[in-house]
């Protein structure tokens, strides 16, 4: 008997493939904008900027006039059937306006900010003293551990400086210190007189001078304040993950492991041996000591998972008193504070009961850090942290689909995400240094499953520390021996055949990796694939087209000094210059003349 088409059988619930879910990207167009906005202002040479900025969002609001006058009609839509005119089924000319004038607003917004921020620093007394090149009395606060880096000529100990008078007139900015051994051994907080000639740093710093190796430093009083109990915390966890008590000759802990942990827990990997950082950096694991937002997650995740018993907005204030709290200790970077706004969003839709929305919430916090500080859209670290998240929000899911074809489910979901974020970053580490991580994604994927227990075990310790010694020394060993086991897979990883090979720099070089990327995307998704047997001929005019574009950029092999400002981002050393840490001295000489810095 033959069967209709209301005959045929329905696939089993189970076996259908689930609808992808609709991106919500409508503050995706604002985010943009407001960080184009961020980049061109700060990134204007000269003392004089602001005029211009300032000129620009004037000529921004009077875009933002006809777009208000088209968008005043528009009403959001209630319901399906709404019949106003913002509704599905009425004219979409209002709500197209309105998209228009929000993203004209957030870049009107980030340029009045940087407008001021540009006057401000120009009026400065450091400003004007590093244009002047006089020499001058500083006093300020140290507002990082000083890092000890090695060059071959030099020592040089890096930190920041936060200028509070320059000469007796009163200064808010900050300064970069490369200087001598004097500023070695200065804790985070202390108060310091310095006496040096400042130099302007280059366009688009968040640092507003250079302070060099020149400048003589005096210390004039310890830390106090919330620095002082940050200071104590991250030295009590120093404390607490001393050597192991264990018999002469039995094993002891590799090399970096005590160290790394400070790093993964609270962001300070300043004593982090040479070699173990090397290690890292070559196989793109440096984002483990660069708290953000899966530190973020794994902590509101248990707080907020924790308290399930309690309402909602309890449940949210204590999440927003944790945060609070994880920033403090783990210090405002780039990617420390884009994570905290986004979770302090969610935490928000958390207490108002709506569902989270991740990708809405990136782009709320990028407009909320770039009105804050609009030179962090120049920050390689606030660049990768943003990528990085918005390419597992994006193409986590997708990947894992086009996975789990070939491999099991479980395997499909631990190769998803450090497969999609290193990506997404890769692209941005090629203006940072020219190179590709062969091994990045074997190795994130190993790494990963002891990092909550590194994170979770090393805030306890270090908040016991204080008041129980012993305790947490107990409650820091699980975390020791995660980080064991990530120095021992970023040992292996970068010691493999092929760990480090070279790659065109500059423009030309990200433009040619992002294009091979999005190339083996197209190949191993289905919908990709039938489109290139639908347009074979669009393929070949975008190759004839794009290769020539870039050969000119293609051309230098070399490895070029970092882009201007890249001495931030992800704690790089600058170039010529290789972190040391005095414990571990000897083990980078010897490992120096086998082995490239970065």
């Amino acid at each position: 008997m033959s069967t209709g088409p209301g005959d045929r059988r329905r696939r089993p619930h189970a076996l259908r493939e689930a609808a992808p879910a609709p991106v919500d990207a409508r503050l995706l167009p604002p985010a943009l904008a407001a960080w184009a906005a961020a980049a061109w202002a700060t990134g204007l040479a000269g003392q004089r900027t602001w005029p211009r900025v300032l000129a620009a969002a004037l000529a921004l609001s009077l875009v933002a006039l006809p777009l208000a006058v088209g968008a005043h009609r528009f009403r959001p839509p209630r319901h399906r059937r709404d019949p106003r005119p913002g509704a599905p089924d009425g004219s979409a000319v209002g709500s197209v306006c309105a998209s228009l004038l929000l993203t004209v607003l957030a870049a009107l917004a980030v340029l009045a900010v940087a407008a001021a921020g540009s006057w401000s620093r120009a009026a400065d007394p450091l400003t004007r003293a590093a244009a002047e090149a006089r020499t001058v009395t500083i006093v300020g606060t140290v507002a990082s551990e000083p890092r000890v880096v090695a060059g071959p000529r030099r020592t040089t100990v890096v930190t920041d400086l936060a200028v509070t008078a320059v000469d007796g007139s009163g200064s808010r900015l900050t300064a970069l210190v490369l200087g001598g051994q004097d500023w070695y051994g200065l804790p985070m907080g202390a108060a310091v007189r310095v006496h040096a000639a400042p130099r302007l740093s280059d366009p688009g710093d968040e640092h507003a001078a250079v302070l060099g190796s020149n400048a003589t430093v005096r210390l004039t009083a310890q830390p106090t304040g919330v620095l002082a109990l940050v200071g104590g915390v991250r030295a009590g966890l120093a404390d607490a993950v001393g050597e192991p008590r264990t018999a002469p000759g039995r094993w002891r802990w590799p090399d970096g492991a005590r160290e790394l942990v400070s790093g993964v827990a609270l962001g300070d990997d300043h004593a982090l041996p040479a070699d173990v950082r090397a290690d890292m950096r070559t196989v793109s694991m440096t984002h483990l000591t660069a708290v953000s937002g899966e530190h973020v997650a794994i902590v509101l995740g248990l707080v907020v998972g924790g308290l399930g018993v309690l309402p909602r907005r309890w449940r949210a204030v204590a999440g927003a008193l944790v945060l609070a709290g994880l920033v403090v200790l783990v210090r405002p970077g780039g990617s420390v504070l884009r994570a905290a706004a986004m979770g302090a969003v969610l935490l928000a839709g958390v207490a108002l009961g709506r569902r989270s929305a991740s990708l809405p919430a990136l782009g709320a916090a990028v407009i909320v850090l770039l009105l804050v500080d609009p030179w962090q859209a120049r920050s390689y670290g606030f660049a990768l942290s943003v990528v990085a998240t918005a390419g597992i929000l994006l193409g986590a899911a997708p990947a894992q689909e086009a996975l789990a074809r070939r491999l099991p489910r479980w395997a499909a979901a631990l190769l998803a995400v450090p497969l999609v974020a290193q990506a997404a970053c890769a692209p941005v580490l090629i203006l940072l240094q020219p190179r590709v991580s062969t091994w990045a994604v074997p190795a994130n994927v190993l790494a990963a499953p002891p990092v909550p227990v590194a994170t979770v075990a090393g805030l306890l310790a270090a908040l016991v520390a204080a008041w129980w010694p012993a305790l947490a020394s107990l409650i820091a060993w699980p975390a020791t021996a995660s980080c064991a086991w990530l120095a021992a897979v970023a040992g292996f990883f970068s010691d493999l055949p092929a760990a480090d090979p070279g790659w065109p720099g500059g423009t030309g070089g990200a433009l040619a990796l992002a294009a091979l990327e999005a190339a083996g995307a197209v190949v191993v998704s289905r919908r990709g694939r039938a489109g290139l047997r639908a347009a074979p001929s669009a393929l070949v005019t975008a190759v004839l087209v794009i290769v020539p574009a870039l050969r000119g950029r293609l051309a230098p092999w070399h490895r070029p000094d970092g882009p201007p400002g890249a001495l931030d981002a992800h704690r790089r050393d600058p170039p010529g210059i290789r972190s040391i840490s005095p414990r571990s001295s000897s083990s980078v000489r010897a490992r120096s003349s086998s082995r490239t810095g970065p």
